[in-house]
C-alpha cells in the first residue's frame, strides 16, 4: 500500500491509499464552453431552420453538442460510376462529414480550359452528397499537396514566374478567376441553400503570414462561399499572429510517414501519436517540406474546439520509404486522440483512389516537379492503405474504427462536454486518460504502439478522484493484454439508474421510446472478465445471466459471458427498461447501425453492408449473404423471393444463397524475362529516384487474359516480389504499386464499362492485361519493414510473381417493409 496524494474533498482532509499497481488521475474542474459568438463564420442556418455552429469545445447542431467524424474522399480520384456505392460505404463506416480536395491541376491543366466532366464533375458529386444527406467540407487550397503534382497547382501557373502562395496582386487575380470557377460549380449547394457544403478549408500546411489566409477568406466570401465553418490546418506555425475566431485550426497526426528522409523504423516523433496528451499540434507532418516544427501549442488555440482533419487513415508508400500499415496502427491512434479531447476525428485518407490521366504530365508528386519536388509517389495509385482502399476494398481498420464511430454518434453529445484529464503517475507506464464532466466519464486505455511489443499491464485498478468522491475500479484488479486499446464507462446514467462502471466497451444503443426502453450494446475487451456494477438505488434487476452480489449499496454482476441475447436487464425508478447485450470482440467488429425507412436498426454481418432508403445491401465474395437484425423487420424481399427469419438471441437472422458464379476464364504466362538492371540515381530531393517509363523496357512481363462480362465486379490479386509493378490494358497504365509486402490488387470494373463485343453471343469480353515487374535491387537505398523485405540470398535482385488470384463481389438488395 502506498500513500499517493493528500487532497481536500468536500472540506475534509483525506488521504488516498493506492495499491502498488493502482493508477490514479485527479479530475480537474470541467471547462465550460465559450459561446459561438466568438467565431466569425458564415451563415449557420439552413432553410429548414437547422443550425450549425461552434463553441470553444465542439460543433453544435441545433445548439446540441455532437462529435462528428470526417473522412477524406477525393472525387476526382474515383470513377464517377462508383461514387454512390463508395459514399454509402463511408456512411456505413460511421463517417458523418465528407472532405475533399479540389485539385486545380485536375480541372484547369491548360489555362482557361476547364474540365468538370466525368470523375472531375464537382457539381454532380456535391449533388450526390446532398441526396445522401452527407455534409461536405471543400478543401479549396489553392495549394493542397495531397501528393498531387505541384501540390495541385497547374503547371502553367508554376511556370508563370509569379510569386505563389502570398497576396501579391498578380497571383491573387489568377486565384480569383479559379475560385470563381469553383463557385460556379457549387452555387446553390451551400448549407444556407439546403445543400451539403458546410465548410471550406483554405490553403494547407501553410507557414506564411496570417494576412494571406485572411485575404483568402475575404476573397471566397466575396465570391459567395458562405459556410458555417472556415478552416485551416493547424500546422506549422504561421509567420505572423492569427486573429482569433476567423479561421478554425484543424490538426492531424500520423502513425508513420513516407516523407521522412530516414530509412529507419519509426523515426522522429511518430511514437508520440500513441501517447495521451493535451498537445494538439504535430511535429511529424510533412517533415520533408517544413522546418522543424514547434513542440508547443499556441495558447490561443485552446480557445477553439479540438478538431482534426488529418489523422492518418493509412499511409502511402513512397519510392524511398515503403510503409506497411497494420490495422491497430490507425485505430489506437484515433482512440488516443479522442481520449486526449478531440471532438472531431477527421481521417486522411478514409478512401483511397487512383490519379486521373493528365493531358500534359502525370499528376503524381515526383522529385523532378517544380513545386512538390519532395518524394516520388506512384504514377496512378493513391490507395493510402486507407480503411477503404483504392478500389473500395474494406480493410480491417474500417471495422475497428466503425465500432468507435458508433459510440461517438450515440454518446458524443455528453462526451463532447467532458474534458480530458491526464494521470501524473507513470510508475507502471500505463497509457491512459479520463474524459469526465466531474461525475461521469470514460477511461481511455492504449496499450499499443506501432512496431513495438507492448507488454501486459498486470493487476490494474483505476483510481479516479472526482470533485466529491473517489471511484476505484474494477473491484478485482485486471490484466490489460498487450496490443489492446479500449474505452470503459463510469457513472453512466441509464435513465434514473446509474452504471457505476463496466469492464466492457460501450458501442451503441437503440432507443425505443414508445415502450420506454433502450438497448445498449457492449463488447468484451480482449480477455478482460466482464463485470457490471450498478448503484443499488433506483435500480431493479429484471434479468441477469450471472449471480448478483449486493455490497455497500452496489449491485455486482461478475463474469458475464458474451452472446447475442440480453445479458442484463434493469428497470429504473421511473419504469424505464435498459437491456444490455455484451458481444465478443469478433462479433462486435461485425456490428453495424443504420436507418432504414426512418427507423434505426443494429445489424450483425460479416458481409459488406450499406443502406439507403428502404434498401439494405449485402455484398459478398462467396455464394451466401446473411444479416442478423435487431429489431426484426416486418418483411424482407429480394428480387426473387421473400426471406424468413430465424431467431438468434434478440436478433433475427435473414440469409440467402446466390447461384454459383460462373468462374471467369483467366490465363497467365510470362512473355518476357527481366533485362539488365537499371542504374540507381538520386533525384533533386537527394532521394533515390523511382523508375521512369523507359526503365520498364527491361521489366519482367506477364500476360493475363481474362474473359468475363465486364459488368461483374472482379478484383485481381497479384502477389509479387520486386521493386515496382504496373498493370496495363493495351498501352494504358491502369495502376501501379511500390512493393511493401502487401498484395497488389486491381478492381477491373473500376476501369472498364459495360461494353459488349459485337457478334459475341455470351456477352463476354476478353481483356488482355500486361503485368510488369521491375526487379528490386538489394543495394537500393529504400526502407521496407524487416518482416516484408525479400530474402535475396546470393542474388543482387529479385522479381517474382505468384499465381494470379481473383475474387468477385456480388450484392444482394434486401427491400424492407
Amino acid at each position: 500500500m502506498k500513500k499517493f496524494a493528500i487532497c481536500v474533498l468536500t472540506g475534509l482532509l483525506v488521504s488516498i491509499s493506492l495499491n502498488a499497481s493502482d493508477v490514479y488521475v485527479k479530475i480537474e474542474k470541467p471547462r465550460y464552453a465559450k459561446g459561438s459568438d466568438m467565431f466569425h463564420m458564415g451563415t449557420a442556418t439552413s432553410p429548414k431552420g437547422e443550425t450549425l455552429t461552434f463553441d470553444s469545445q465542439s460543433m453544435l447542431v441545433n445548439n446540441t453538442p455532437v462529435i462528428p467524424v470526417m473522412g477524406e474522399f477525393h472525387f476526382s480520384r474515383v470513377p464517377e460510376k462508383r461514387w454512390r456505392t463508395e459514399l454509402l460505404k463511408m456512411k456505413a463506416g460511421g463517417i458523418t462529414i465528407v472532405a475533399s480536395y479540389i485539385f486545380w491541376i485536375h480541372h484547369e491543366e491548360e489555362e482557361g480550359v476547364y474540365n468538370w466532366q466525368g470523375q472531375r464533375n464537382l457539381r454532380k458529386f456535391i449533388e450526390l452528397c446532398k441526396e445522401l444527406e452527407f455534409p461536405l467540407v471543400l478543401r479549396v487550397g489553392p495549394w493542397c499537396h495531397g501528393e498531387c503534382r505541384n501540390g495541385g497547382l497547374p503547371e502553367w501557373l508554376v511556370d508563370s514566374g509569379l510569386k505563389l502562395r502570398n497576396s501579391n496582386a498578380e497571383y491573387m487575380a489568377k486565384l480569383r478567376v479559379w475560385f470563381n470557377e469553383i463557385y460556379k460549380q457549387t452555387e446553390g449547394l451551400y448549407w444556407k441553400d439546403g445543400g451539403p457544403i458546410m465548410g471550406v478549408q483554405l490553403e494547407n500546411e501553410y507557414r506564411g503570414r496570417w494576412e494571406h489566409l485572411m485575404d483568402l477568406k475575404n476573397m471566397v466570401r466575396e465570391l459567395g462561399f458562405d459556410v458555417p465553418m472556415y478552416t485551416r490546418t493547424g500546422w506549422p506555425k504561421l509567420g505572423s499572429p492569427a486573429t482569433f475566431g476567423e479561421i478554425i485550426p484543424l490538426y492531424g497526426d500520423y502513425s508513420d510517414g513516407f516523407w521522412d528522409r530516414s530509412l529507419d523504423e519509426m523515426p522522429g516523433d511518430y511514437r508520440k501519436a500513441y501517447l495521451f496528451r493535451s498537445f494538439r499540434n504535430s511535429t511529424v507532418i510533412a517533415t520533408e517540406q517544413l522546418p522543424k516544427q514547434s513542440g508547443e501549442d499556441n495558447p490561443e488555440d485552446f480557445g477553439y474546439p479540438y478538431f482534426t482533419c488529418e489523422l492518418g487513415g493509412g499511409m502511402m508508400p513512397s519510392y524511398h520509404r515503403r510503409i506497411n500499415i497494420a490495422p491497430m496502427d490507425i485505430y489506437a491512434m484515433a482512440l488516443v486522440k479522442v481520449g486526449s479531447g478531440s471532438n472531431l476525428p477527421g481521417y486522411y485518407m478514409y478512401h483511397g483512389g487512383t490519379n486521373p490521366d493528365g493531358k500534359l504530365t502525370n499528376l503524381n508528386e515526383v522529385q523532378d516537379s517544380k513545386m512538390t519536388n519532395y518524394n516520388d509517389l506512384p504514377v496512378k495509385s493513391y490507395d493510402f492503405q486507407a480503411p477503404l482502399g483504392e478500389f473500395g476494398q474494406i480493410n480491417p481498420h474500417y471495422h475497428l474504427l466503425r465500432r468507435m464511430h458508433m459510440f461517438l454518434a450515440d454518446f458524443g453529445s455528453s462526451l463532447a462536454l467532458m474534458t480530458p484529464n491526464f494521470p501524473q503517475d507513470s510508475t507502471w507506464q500505463l497509457r491512459w486518460s479520463v474524459r469526465s464532466d466531474g461525475n461521469s466519464g470514460y477511461v481511455f486505455v492504449n496499450n499499443y504502439e506501432r512496431l513495438k511489443e507492448m507488454g501486459q499491464k498486470k493487476d490494474i485498478r483505476f483510481v479516479v478522484e472526482l470533485p466529491d468522491k473517489t471511484l476505484t475500479f474494477p473491484e478485482t484488479p485486471i490484466t490489460i493484454p498487450m496490443n489492446t486499446s479500449f474505452i470503459m464507462p463510469f457513472n453512466l446514467k441509464l435513465g434514473g439508474a446509474n452504471l457505476s462502471y463496466a469492464t466492457a466497451q460501450l458501442i451503441t444503443k437503440l432507443d425505443e421510446r414508445k415502450v420506454n426502453k433502450q438497448t445498449l450494446f457492449f463488447t468484451q475487451i480482449a480477455d478482460i472478465p466482464v463485470q457490471f456494477v450498478f448503484d443499488e438505488q433506483n435500480t431493479t434487476i429484471n434479468k441477469a445471466s450471472v449471480d448478483i452480489q449486493q455490497k455497500d449499496g452496489k449491485l455486482y454482476l461478475n463474469n458475464i459471458k458474451p452472446g447475442r441475447d440480453i445479458a442484463i436487464s434493469i428497470t429504473d425508478s421511473e419504469g424505464m427498461v435498459t437491456d444490455i447485450v455484451v458481444l465478443d470482440d469478433t462479433t462486435s467488429l461485425q456490428l453495424w447501425k443504420g436507418k432504414l425507412a426512418d427507423k434505426e436498426y443494429v445489424f450483425i454481418s460479416d458481409n459488406e453492408l450499406t443502406y439507403n432508403g428502404s434498401s439494405l445491401n449485402l455484398t459478398t465474395t462467396d455464394d451466401k449473404v446473411s444479416v442478423s437484425v435487431y429489431p426484426g423487420f416486418g418483411s424482407v424481399n429480394t428480387k426473387t423471393k421473400e426471406l424468413t427469419a430465424s431467431k438468434d438471441g434478440i436478433f433475427f437472422t435473414y440469409s440467402d444463397s446466390l447461384p454459383p458464379a460462373e468462374l471467369p476464364k483467366i490465363t497467365g504466362s510470362r512473355i518476357k524475362a527481366a533485362g539488365p538492371l537499371r542504374s540507381i540515381t538520386m533525384g533533386g530531393a537527394k532521394l533515390v529516384e523511382a523508375p521512369k517509363d523507359k526503365d520498364f523496357a527491361n521489366a519482367e512481363v506477364f500476360q493475363i487474359g481474362i474473359e468475363y462480362d465486364v459488368s461483374r465486379d472482379i478484383y485481381l490479386k497479384l502477389p509479387y516480389l520486386g521493386d515496382v509493378a504496373r498493370i496495363y490494358s493495351d498501352d494504358k497504365l491502369l495502376t501501379d504499386n511500390f512493393y511493401n509486402g502487401k498484395d497488389f490488387e486491381v478492381g477491373l470494373n473500376w476501369f472498364f464499362s459495360n461494353e459488349v463485343m459485337e457478334n459475341n453471343p455470351h456477352n463476354n469480353r476478353i481483356k488482355i492485361l500486361r503485368f510488369e515487374i521491375l526487379p528490386l535491387r538489394k543495394s537500393t537505398p529504400i526502407y521496407i519493414q524487416e518482416q516484408y523485405r525479400p530474402s535475396f540470398g546470393s542474388n543482387e535482385s529479385i522479381a517474382l510473381s505468384a499465381k494470379v488470384q481473383y475474387y468477385e463481389k456480388r450484392t444482394v438488395h434486401l427491400n424492407i417493409k
